[in-house]
């Protein structure tokens, strides 16, 4: 398995903080033009783009593993699992893997609702932040039990708790 590997949340797509990954940022096209021009000056101090949290995670194949163990933690958990009573899992994985292949970075196949809209029925049956610290807790144990460093556990929990008003429709 590769170095490191992607962690899903129970409350479905609460890590959609996209907005600090480079597939995310406004480029600015070059001007086209006939005339001959030189090529541009190369700033040699300038860092390279970092890549992307979902390749620094392992992607594809990464997010798949970390999904589905996820996935077998919170079942497994009556602090949360009430909230996956009816859900069609499969389809529940199929979907939280492609928002986070999006959300982080990666091709963007995600076709679902914004997290408001996702997690109000959620809400209405009592999600709350106790909850989503939980969810917090899975994830970074998932993590840790595939391998993934301290600090992208890190970085993945203050991606998550950066959405958690959304999620909790604050």
């Amino acid at each position: 398995m590769k170095k490191t590997v992607l962690f899903t949340t129970a409350a479905a797509v609460f890590l959609t903080v996209a907005a600090g990954y480079p597939v995310f940022a406004e480029e600015k096209a070059p001007a086209l033009s006939t005339a001959k021009t030189e090529a541009p000056a190369v700033d040699k101090a300038a860092k390279p783009a970092e890549p992307s949290l979902y390749v620094q995670l392992g992607g594809e194949k990464a997010i798949d593993a970390a999904v589905d163990l996820f996935y077998k933690k919170v079942l497994a958990d009556d602090r949360v699992n009430g909230f996956f009573k009816g859900v069609d899992m499969d389809r529940q994985r199929r979907m939280q893997k492609a928002f986070l292949t999006f959300a982080f970075g990666g091709p963007n196949g995600y076709q679902g609702r914004d997290l408001r809209t996702a997690h109000a029925h959620l809400v209405a049956k009592g999600l709350n932040d106790k909850h989503f610290d939980i969810i917090v807790e899975h994830l970074g144990a998932t993590l840790k039990e595939l391998g993934v460093k301290d600090e992208l556990i890190k970085h993945a929990a203050e991606v998550a708790n950066s959405v958690r008003k959304d999620i909790l429709n604050k």
